[in-house]
């Protein structure tokens, strides 16, 4: 079902004042997600939609209809999770630029207008840009850590990107339209994790998309809410089977530029070898960890298996 606020009719449609579209994706969050909605109210940058897809059955819908803001769009997407929700946000959005933003979490004022300065002074190649976030505890409003984003370029950083979550941050993505319809418009189905950026930015750059970094932190990313986050190990029921697909994706997907640089696969190895022994699969188990010795041979990768294996004999 898809029940719609008014719509914000843009004022502006030229290159100067491109519309951007900001999916929020939330389920059973209304007494959070304020937080988000007034942080976008209060942009610098101010020709924006923000569609909500709501695919809970709280009273979300009515703290979002409290604003009667025309910028927000509501829609109910009650099956199919955040893949259904940010597919059928994306086919009703109107912007030129597509970003995005938790329900829990924060922009700062100059967000969007930072993110547009950095985009389209780029040349149309780069089909996306990320950028730095700053974590908080939501109860002492404490910074914890920053995020922080480096890495720039095409097709010849993606070993690097594979390699480990570098280029990533869902809030901090800004796709041109164009880049996010060709990597299919939603995050990447049936890997383990279906809400992973950090997948939805290597295929980016897999298809020939380039990326750069908005180095400063324009993010306020809120945990310890007594919420558990859609990008938590606890949103999901048998994380171990989980993240043996999420791993394997990427082993399969970018098998071609592991070949050629095994070191690429470590970190997905090492995760393995501890997600199959607990999920009892010992002999896939002993066999990572073979190929994890061979790309990393040092100390940690040598006491891996034994570690996790006898961990795991200690909870039985």
């Amino acid at each position: 079902m898809i029940t719609l606020l008014p719509t914000y009719q843009s004022k502006y449609m030229d290159k100067k004042r491109p519309l951007v579209t900001i999916i929020t994706n939330t389920k059973n969050r209304a007494r959070l997600i304020s937080r988000c909605i007034e942080s976008i109210q209060n942009q610098t940058y101010q020709n924006y939609e923000h569609i909500v897809a709501d695919g809970g059955t709280d009273n979300t819908k009515k703290i979002v209809e409290s604003y009667n803001d025309p910028h927000i769009i509501y829609i109910s997407i009650p099956e199919g999770g955040p893949v259904a929700q940010t597919k059928e946000a994306f086919k009703l959005s109107k912007g030129e630029f597509i970003t995005f933003l938790d329900d829990d979490d924060e922009y700062t004022p100059e967000k969007l207008e930072k993110q547009l300065d950095l985009i389209q002074s780029l040349s149309d190649d780069y089909g996306f840009i990320y950028g730095a976030m700053t974590y908080y505890d939501n109860n002492t409003k404490e910074q914890l850590n920053i995020h922080g984003a480096e890495i720039e370029g095409g097709s010849e950083i993606l070993p690097i990107a594979i390699s480990k979550p570098t280029i990533c941050g869902t809030p901090t993505f800004m796709f041109r339209r164009k880049a996010f319809e060709s990597i299919g418009g939603t995050w990447i189905s049936g890997i383990g994790n279906d809400m992973s950026d950090w997948a939805l930015g290597c295929r980016a750059l897999k298809q020939g998309w380039k990326v750069a970094a908005l180095k400063e932190s324009y993010l306020r990313i809120y945990v310890n809410h007594q919420a558990t986050r859609m990008s938590d190990a606890d949103f999901y029921k048998d994380n171990s089977q989980r993240y043996i697909k999420f791993h394997n994706h990427f082993l399969s997907e970018y098998a071609d530029i592991i070949a050629k640089n095994p070191k690429v696969g470590t970190f997905h190895y090492d995760n393995l070898v501890h997600f199959y022994v607990a999920a009892d699969r010992t002999g896939d188990a002993f066999k990572t960890w073979y190929k994890l010795i061979k790309t990393r041979p040092n100390f940690r990768s040598l006491v891996s298996f034994p570690y996790y294996f006898f961990r795991q004999l200690m909870k039985k």
